[in-house]
């Protein structure tokens, strides 16, 4: 071969990568009827959860779970110490919404589970509901919650969870679920 032969090939070869490389995926046929279930070519380029992400979930305080039928459950799984990092899962098993919203909260002396689910705007807490964090997560997919250790304080009593929904209808209360208490430190 000459130069000229190798300089050609040797161009084409290179043209070729870098069009391979640049080239989308292309996402496979929707497996839902609802458009913002359907997954993304970028979704699809997505590595899978890591280890790392794994060993979270294992550790976790509690695990919320979004089911269809707007259901919203908590799972306690360890108890929370006064002084410790919180844990959080949020499991979305259902596609109805584009997103899911969980609340973390603590309650004014008096207060209880019942006060909450007496609440009818979704938008505006009432004064004595005090919102220390939020998980957001996507239709059929898994996110976590690793709060600070200032937020857990046993004085502020047990933490609250606010479960919604919003997308493509306004945000709504899917259910309100507590309480995770909280241990006084080892």
């Amino acid at each position: 071969m000459n130069r000229k032969t190798i300089f050609t090939f040797g161009n084409m070869l290179v043209f070729v990568a870098l069009l391979s490389a640049c080239a989308t995926p292309q996402a496979t046929a929707c497996p839902t009827t609802k458009p913002q279930s359907c997954p993304t070519a970028a979704v699809l380029t997505m590595p899978m959860m890591s280890g790392f992400r794994w060993e979270i979930a294992d550790a976790s305080d509690a695990i919320i779970t979004f089911e269809a039928g707007d259901k919203c459950t908590l799972q306690v799984v360890n108890p929370v110490n006064e002084g410790s990092t919180l844990l959080i899962d949020v499991v979305a098993n259902d596609d109805t919404y584009m997103d899911y919203i969980v609340w973390i909260e603590y309650l004014d002396p008096g207060k209880t589970l019942e006060d909450m689910k007496l609440l009818t705007d979704p938008i505006n807490p009432p004064a004595w509901l005090h919102i220390v964090g939020a998980i957001l997560t996507t239709p059929m997919s898994r996110a976590a919650y690793g709060g600070s250790q200032v937020m857990i304080d046993k004085a502020q009593g047990p933490i609250y969870f606010t479960c919604q929904a919003d997308g493509p209808v306004p945000r709504k209360f899917i259910d309100h679920v507590g309480p995770l208490t909280i241990e006084a430190a080892p």
